[in-house]
Protein backbone atom coordinates (compact mmCIF):
# COMPACT_ATOMS: atom_id res chain seq x y z
CA UNK A 1 0.00 0.00 0.00
CA UNK A 2 1.61 3.15 -1.10
CA UNK A 3 0.11 6.36 -1.88
CA UNK A 4 -0.84 9.82 -0.61
CA UNK A 5 -0.88 8.16 3.47
CA UNK A 6 -5.12 8.09 2.86
CA UNK A 7 -6.86 4.31 2.47
CA UNK A 8 -10.26 4.62 2.25
CA UNK A 9 -12.41 0.70 2.91
CA UNK A 10 -15.61 0.47 1.04
CA UNK A 11 -18.52 -1.56 1.60
CA UNK A 12 -18.83 -4.40 -0.56
CA UNK A 13 -22.51 -4.30 -1.45
CA UNK A 14 -22.55 -0.22 -2.00
CA UNK A 15 -20.41 2.42 -2.38
CA UNK A 16 -20.10 3.70 0.81
CA UNK A 17 -16.79 4.25 2.73
CA UNK A 18 -16.65 1.90 6.16
CA UNK A 19 -13.55 3.00 7.42
CA UNK A 20 -10.18 5.39 6.64
CA UNK A 21 -6.99 4.49 7.18
CA UNK A 22 -4.58 7.63 7.54
CA UNK A 23 -0.64 7.76 7.85
CA UNK A 24 1.32 9.78 9.68
CA UNK A 25 4.19 11.10 7.22
CA UNK A 26 7.03 9.06 8.66
CA UNK A 27 4.83 5.88 8.26
CA UNK A 28 5.12 4.73 11.53
CA UNK A 29 1.88 6.15 12.94
CA UNK A 30 -1.77 5.15 12.05
CA UNK A 31 -4.96 6.48 12.68
CA UNK A 32 -8.31 4.24 11.69
CA UNK A 33 -11.67 6.55 11.80
CA UNK A 34 -14.99 4.86 10.93
CA UNK A 35 -17.96 5.58 8.26
CA UNK A 36 -18.47 9.23 7.61
CA UNK A 37 -16.25 12.38 6.33
CA UNK A 38 -13.84 14.55 7.31
CA UNK A 39 -15.27 17.83 8.47
CA UNK A 40 -13.23 20.22 6.74
CA UNK A 41 -13.34 20.59 3.54
CA UNK A 42 -15.70 17.46 3.22
CA UNK A 43 -18.76 19.21 2.49
CA UNK A 44 -20.38 18.61 5.44
CA UNK A 45 -19.99 21.71 7.25
CA UNK A 46 -20.05 23.85 4.31
CA UNK A 47 -23.32 22.50 2.42
CA UNK A 48 -25.11 21.06 5.80
CA UNK A 49 -27.91 18.75 4.71
CA UNK A 50 -26.38 18.36 0.81
CA UNK A 51 -26.23 14.93 0.96
CA UNK A 52 -26.86 12.61 4.20
CA UNK A 53 -23.41 12.08 6.09
CA UNK A 54 -22.20 12.44 9.63
CA UNK A 55 -18.90 13.38 10.90
CA UNK A 56 -16.61 9.92 11.30
CA UNK A 57 -15.00 8.92 14.48
CA UNK A 58 -11.65 7.83 15.57
CA UNK A 59 -11.85 4.51 16.31
CA UNK A 60 -8.22 3.07 16.69
CA UNK A 61 -4.06 4.72 16.71
CA UNK A 62 -1.56 2.34 15.27
CA UNK A 63 1.98 2.92 16.53
CA UNK A 64 5.14 1.30 15.41
CA UNK A 65 8.77 1.26 16.41
CA UNK A 66 11.16 2.84 14.51
CA UNK A 67 13.18 0.14 13.29
CA UNK A 68 15.97 1.39 10.33
CA UNK A 69 18.50 -1.23 10.51
CA UNK A 70 15.75 -3.94 10.26
CA UNK A 71 17.99 -6.08 13.44
CA UNK A 72 14.72 -6.56 15.19
CA UNK A 73 11.08 -7.81 14.14
CA UNK A 74 8.69 -4.53 14.30
CA UNK A 75 7.17 -3.79 16.71
CA UNK A 76 3.46 -2.56 17.24
CA UNK A 77 1.32 -1.23 19.88
CA UNK A 78 -2.67 -0.43 18.94
CA UNK A 79 -4.85 1.81 21.14
CA UNK A 80 -9.02 0.75 20.90
CA UNK A 81 -10.40 3.83 22.46
CA UNK A 82 -9.24 4.75 26.29
CA UNK A 83 -9.56 0.93 27.79
CA UNK A 84 -7.98 -1.37 25.61
CA UNK A 85 -4.12 -1.64 24.01
CA UNK A 86 -3.67 -4.37 22.18
CA UNK A 87 -0.18 -5.89 22.81
CA UNK A 88 2.14 -7.43 19.85
CA UNK A 89 3.23 -11.50 20.49
CA UNK A 90 6.81 -11.07 20.65
CA UNK A 91 8.76 -13.20 18.34
CA UNK A 92 11.82 -15.36 19.18
CA UNK A 93 14.93 -15.77 17.24
CA UNK A 94 14.87 -19.15 15.78
CA UNK A 95 18.35 -20.36 14.78
CA UNK A 96 17.68 -22.68 12.36
CA UNK A 97 16.49 -19.59 9.39
CA UNK A 98 18.67 -17.05 10.68
CA UNK A 99 16.03 -14.66 11.81
CA UNK A 100 12.82 -14.24 14.11
CA UNK A 101 9.90 -16.19 14.05
CA UNK A 102 6.76 -16.35 15.18
CA UNK A 103 4.95 -19.87 16.33
CA UNK A 104 1.35 -19.76 14.77
CA UNK A 105 -1.19 -22.30 16.09
CA UNK A 106 -2.90 -22.49 13.04
CA UNK A 107 -1.71 -24.99 10.82
CA UNK A 108 -2.47 -22.79 7.17
CA UNK A 109 0.04 -20.10 8.26
CA UNK A 110 3.99 -21.82 6.87
CA UNK A 111 6.02 -18.98 5.90
CA UNK A 112 7.87 -16.51 7.74
CA UNK A 113 7.05 -13.00 6.90
CA UNK A 114 7.87 -9.80 8.15
CA UNK A 115 4.27 -8.60 8.18
CA UNK A 116 3.24 -11.72 10.33
CA UNK A 117 2.08 -10.88 13.54
CA UNK A 118 -0.41 -11.77 16.11
CA UNK A 119 -2.18 -9.13 18.36
CA UNK A 120 -3.34 -9.84 21.73
CA UNK A 121 -5.95 -7.76 24.34
CA UNK A 122 -4.03 -6.59 27.25
CA UNK A 123 -5.41 -7.28 30.71
CA UNK A 124 -7.30 -4.22 31.49
CA UNK A 125 -9.34 -4.17 34.85
CA UNK A 126 -13.10 -3.15 34.70
CA UNK A 127 -14.99 -3.59 37.59
CA UNK A 128 -18.22 -6.07 38.36
CA UNK A 129 -21.63 -4.86 39.48
CA UNK A 130 -19.86 -6.00 43.00
CA UNK A 131 -17.08 -3.31 42.43
CA UNK A 132 -14.43 -6.59 41.75
CA UNK A 133 -11.76 -6.14 39.28
CA UNK A 134 -11.45 -8.77 36.49
CA UNK A 135 -9.43 -9.19 33.27
CA UNK A 136 -11.34 -8.04 30.30
CA UNK A 137 -9.88 -9.35 27.68
CA UNK A 138 -8.52 -12.58 29.18
CA UNK A 139 -8.85 -16.08 27.39
CA UNK A 140 -10.27 -18.65 29.77
CA UNK A 141 -7.58 -20.01 32.08
CA UNK A 142 -6.46 -16.35 32.48
CA UNK A 143 -3.99 -16.09 29.18
CA UNK A 144 -4.36 -13.23 27.30
CA UNK A 145 -6.67 -13.49 24.39
CA UNK A 146 -5.74 -13.40 20.64
CA UNK A 147 -7.67 -10.74 18.88
CA UNK A 148 -6.10 -9.61 15.20
CA UNK A 149 -3.87 -12.68 13.44
CA UNK A 150 -2.21 -12.09 9.73
CA UNK A 151 0.11 -14.73 9.23
CA UNK A 152 1.54 -15.54 5.38
CA UNK A 153 0.48 -18.53 3.65
CA UNK A 154 1.82 -18.72 0.34
CA UNK A 155 3.48 -16.13 -2.18
CA UNK A 156 1.12 -13.36 -1.63
CA UNK A 157 -1.60 -15.32 0.61
CA UNK A 158 -1.98 -14.24 3.84
CA UNK A 159 -4.45 -15.59 6.44
CA UNK A 160 -5.92 -13.09 8.90
CA UNK A 161 -8.27 -13.72 11.59
CA UNK A 162 -10.26 -10.70 13.41
CA UNK A 163 -12.00 -11.36 16.85
CA UNK A 164 -14.18 -9.28 19.60
CA UNK A 165 -13.48 -7.06 20.91
CA UNK A 166 -11.66 -5.78 17.49
CA UNK A 167 -14.39 -4.41 14.97
CA UNK A 168 -13.98 -5.52 10.91
CA UNK A 169 -13.03 -2.12 10.30
CA UNK A 170 -10.81 -1.61 12.77
CA UNK A 171 -9.08 -5.52 12.07
CA UNK A 172 -8.78 -4.33 8.47
CA UNK A 173 -7.12 -0.97 9.30
CA UNK A 174 -4.43 -2.18 11.11
CA UNK A 175 -3.96 -5.45 8.68
CA UNK A 176 -3.57 -2.44 6.25
CA UNK A 177 -1.37 -0.40 8.67
CA UNK A 178 1.61 -4.14 8.09
CA UNK A 179 1.63 -3.69 4.60
CA UNK A 180 1.44 0.19 4.30
CA UNK A 181 5.15 1.39 3.09
CA UNK A 182 6.87 2.67 6.14
CA UNK A 183 10.10 5.18 5.28
CA UNK A 184 11.45 4.44 9.21
CA UNK A 185 10.25 0.85 9.57
CA UNK A 186 12.00 -2.06 8.17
Amino acid sequence: VEGSGVVRMYSQETVTVIGTLEANRRGTGFEIFGPGVAGVGSGLRENPGLFPASPRKHVASIDYDVNLLGTVPRKLVVRLGKDLKLVQKVPTFNRKIGGYALKFEDPHVRLPSKKNFILLASRQEQSNANGEGSPATAAPGGSLKTVVLCGKMAKSTYRICIHPPVTLVQGFGIILSAFYKKALVS
